[in-house]
């Protein structure tokens, strides 16, 4: 309310939370399908009956204020709890609409993501999606994503509400040159006398290190270091060392003969790949499309994993 007491107009709430969302008043405009001076409009009178400046405007770019900051998360909520509403009565058959932004692992993104969103997008046509392709652990809500993909072990946080979308499986893999040239490891410790490569800032890496290392010691050491598991399985793939990977980014490969498994029984770690949101937010009808077509997308027995154990390169 105001501080005579009246209410807010919501539609100008919603067309604040617009034009953060888009990141400018033109961009806004066009979605909402007005003109860019009712925009203007809009925002100058919410700022008037707030009495509180919420955006910083310059010739270059838009920032919010303090007071904007919190404002913006309150407007927010209004347009999810209107979406949700809209959803459970099922109004006109309404469908999932407006932006979507998501935070997701570098490769699992590139790999795995990319390739399904069209589908998805096709399906609900009003939905927009923005995607962040990362391998830093994101602050949703300081960040303002509406939902993150994280491949972890499991998580324990009781601020955010999870699902999983999928299995992860690791790998460890070498090229058949590489295992030509220096021999095939047959338990655990011979790992010590071979280039391992390392994945080093990745957010799985800890995983790895506390599940792979035998007896107590760290074999994950070599010769080179990458922050990029694409990078890791290119490096892999040209013969340069034995590597642990997920499946979706080595299943082709390891199907094709291009890498091999090493060490398949006392190497092998299952993870997940889970969809999060923060628990105060509710999820909107587009959130919960995105979550429900990954879930069926991705499936329990993702086809990245239909490759054999073992599998040796076709003569």
């Amino acid at each position: 309310m105001r501080k005579d007491g009246s209410r807010l107009n919501a539609s100008a709430m919603v067309v604040f939370a617009e034009v953060v969302a888009a990141g400018s008043f033109s961009e806004a405009a066009r979605r909402l399908g007005i003109s860019n001076a009712s925009v203007s409009r809009e925002i100058a009178r919410l700022e008037r009956r707030l009495g509180a400046q919420l955006l910083r405007r310059t010739t270059r770019k838009m920032s919010l204020t303090d007071v904007g900051e919190a404002f913006y998360a309150r407007c927010q909520r209004v347009v999810d709890e209107t979406e949700q509403a809209t959803w459970s009565v099922g109004e006109s058959q309404a469908e999932p609409r407006g932006e979507i932004r998501l935070a997701a692992p570098m490769s699992f993104g590139h790999r795995q993501l990319a390739t399904r969103l069209p589908a998805f997008l096709e399906r609900f046509p009003e939905v927009r999606v923005h995607v962040e392709l990362t391998d830093r652990i994101v602050d949703l809500v300081s960040e303002r994503f509406d939902l993150a993909v994280r491949i972890t072990g499991r998580l324990e946080d009781a601020t955010f509400v999870q699902r999983r979308l999928c299995p992860i499986r690791f790998v460890a893999c070498a090229s058949p040159t590489y295992l030509k040239r220096n021999g095939v490891p047959v338990t655990a410790a011979d790992l010590t006398r071979h280039n391992c490569l390392n994945p080093s800032g990745l957010p799985w890496r800890g995983i790895l290190r506390g599940h792979l290392s035998p007896r107590g010691r760290d074999w994950i050491q070599g010769n080179l270091n990458l922050d990029n598991a694409d990078a890791l399985h290119r490096v892999a793939v040209l013969g340069h060392g034995i590597v642990c990977l997920p499946t979706f980014i080595a299943g082709d490969d390891l199907r094709e003969g291009r890498l091999v498994r090493v060490l398949p029984k006392q190497l092998a770690l299952e993870v997940s790949a889970f969809a999060l949101y923060p628990q105060s937010r509710h999820p909107s009808p587009k959130v919960r499309a995105l979550i429900d077509y990954l879930v069926a997308s991705l499936g329990a027995q993702p086809e990245w994993d239909l490759f054999k154990a073992g599998h040796r390169p076709r003569k």
